[in-house]
């Protein structure tokens, strides 16, 4: 993930957030894809939240300072080893001597985004908690299982005394049981998996055909109308409409990609840094022709998906101009490029490198290209359900 000029755990870049007002669909195609996992690739986040938020019930606080307090100890546990992409707040955190709940609580002191912000959607529809913000979530049925659970009765006395501002004996121990490079116990393991696969509703039906399949679908088996087997005709629609989307508004982003190196040039040649928006189209003839090329061919696809902020888009990109798309373009945009007084030009964020608004690059499972990168979901799901099968879990091989 990008950041400012600030070190990275301590502020998050204005870029790039570059969705063009796409985020929506985003979510909902990912949704369709692999429903209810949220950012979730390794599953002790899972047993954090949830010792988490049993605790700020005691206390009668909100559950997210203590979440992030919680997160954070955990961290401090590891950050000294080996880099690992299950690993945040070497940087933020080095040299931090008060380990105490109270000092870790504080806004500030832990990373600007922690893992729980991936974690809200995994824990409400698995059934580990109650609730739509991770501050006002209650413990529910599956959480009160894994809290039942005789693996994890220790971790939630011990930290439950830290919280109440104690230090007790064999904490450091506990820690060890909830690293985020350690070992999920196998009790809890098993939990966590009959909560992703075992269900009767929609969400578990479609990630457990996924789960059949061992590896896939890749892009390719995407470009097919034949579904996989295993997988449903409805599913496969909704993959292959989320991939399309996804491709279509990567071409997008080359357009605007086009334009910001062009401006960059000028403004490094000291020339005036702006384009009208003939010349602009100009500039970005290729990849406007490549967006327009795969909205011919795969438009149809996205239409599918019944999803009306990517059905607009898909619209603007068939029946606009190329000056009015341009147009269109930097007015989604407005963080590397915008529009003012009918020319383009350079918005703030410009010259930096580019992020990503779902999930933070640095600690996501490297690719595989088994797996169609334009759903990040897929790959992560078959990271998580290996790990919760007692293996190896993929995205952590590079570790270190």
């Amino acid at each position: 993930m990008p950041w400012g000029i600030l070190a990275p755990d301590t502020v998050v870049s204005q870029r790039r957030q570059q969705n063009l007002g796409l985020a929506a669909a985003v979510r909902h195609f990912n949704d369709r894809a692999v429903p209810g996992i949220g950012g979730m690739w390794f599953p002790m986040p899972i047993l954090w939240s949830v010792l988490a938020i049993s605790i700020a019930e005691e206390l009668g606080v909100p559950a997210l300072p203590v979440g992030n307090a919680v997160e954070a100890r955990v961290m401090l546990e590891v950050i000294a080893g080996p880099q690992d992409r299950r690993v945040r707040g070497a940087r933020k955190m080095q040299g931090l001597k008060d380990s105490s709940f109270h000092n870790l609580r504080r806004r500030g002191t832990y990373v600007v985004q922690p893992i729980r912000m991936a974690m809200v959607q995994p824990l409400v529809a698995l059934g580990f908690v109650q609730g739509s913000r991770y501050g006002a979530f209650r413990i529910h049925s599956a959480g009160r299982e894994l809290l039942e659970l005789n693996a994890m009765k220790e971790p939630r006395r011990l930290l439950g005394a830290w919280a109440h501002g104690r230090q007790p004996h064999g904490l450091k121990e506990a820690l060890t049981v909830l690293s985020p490079v350690g070992a999920v116990p196998e009790a809890v393991r098993k939990l966590i998996l009959a909560r992703l696969l075992d269900g009767n509703d929609p969400g578990s039906t479609r990630r457990r055909a996924l789960a059949r399949l061992g590896t896939g679908p890749s892009s390719a088996h995407l470009d097919q109308e034949t579904a996989l087997a295993g997988l449903a005709p409805d599913h496969w629609s909704d993959l292959r409409a989320g991939a399309a989307f996804m491709d279509l508004r990567d071409a997008a982003l080359s357009v605007l990609d086009q334009l910001e190196q062009h401006l960059l040039k000028l403004r490094d040649d000291n020339q005036p840094v702006r384009l009208s928006e003939a010349e602009a189209a100009e500039v970005a003839a290729e990849p406007l022709k490549q967006l327009r090329d795969l909205a011919t061919a795969k438009g149809a696809l996205v239409d599918q998906g019944n999803e009306e902020t990517s059905r607009r888009f898909i619209a603007e990109i068939r029946n606009l101009s190329d000056q009015q798309l341009i147009q269109r373009l930097a007015a989604r945009d407005s963080t590397v490029i915008f529009q003012c007084e009918g020319r383009i030009v350079l918005g703030p964020a410009a010259g930096e490198l580019r992020g990503s608004s779902e999930t933070q690059d640095e600690n996501r499972p490297p690719q595989d290209e088994a797996f169609a990168p334009q759903l990040f979901r897929l790959h992560n799901l078959h990271c998580l359900v290996t790990e919760l099968s007692g293996k190896v879990n993929p995205g952590s091989r590079d570790a270190g």
